[in-house]
């Protein structure tokens, strides 16, 4: 009798940490991050446009940098044209929320970005 009482209370253990889990692992998508946003590395806005490209602009609208981005295996992959060559900077996402994500560039430092209006 004690047996099953240690094993249904272990089985109940067990379900409710598998569950709590799940419910900590959020999936997120590209389309968290479409938006115009503010990092903390630069003044200038980012945009992030649905088709998957990106823009540094100005608010005359003069692009200062551009690219292509996408979101795989919780990553940030950002591309952009360098001379000759295409160069991706992945970049690991730290957190996502509604109006703002972070994440860890190459070089350890993290960067945070805040959802614009």
């Amino acid at each position: 009798m004690l047996r099953r009482i240690f094993a249904g209370f272990f089985g109940v253990l067990i379900t409710s940490a598998l569950l709590a889990g799940l419910v900590g692992c959020k999936r997120y998508s590209e389309h968290d991050f479409v938006g115009k946003w503010r990092s903390s590395r630069t003044l200038t806005p980012i945009h992030l446009a649905a088709n998957g490209e990106w823009e540094i602009r100005k608010d005359d609208g003069a692009v200062l940098q551009y690219g292509i981005w996408r979101y795989e295996d919780k990553k940030l992959i950002w591309s952009f044209k360098q001379g000759d060559r295409v160069i991706d900077d992945p970049t690991v996402v730290l957190s996502v929320e509604a109006a703002r994500f972070s994440i860890r560039e190459r070089d350890g430092a993290t960067t945070v970005f805040e959802r614009l209006p």
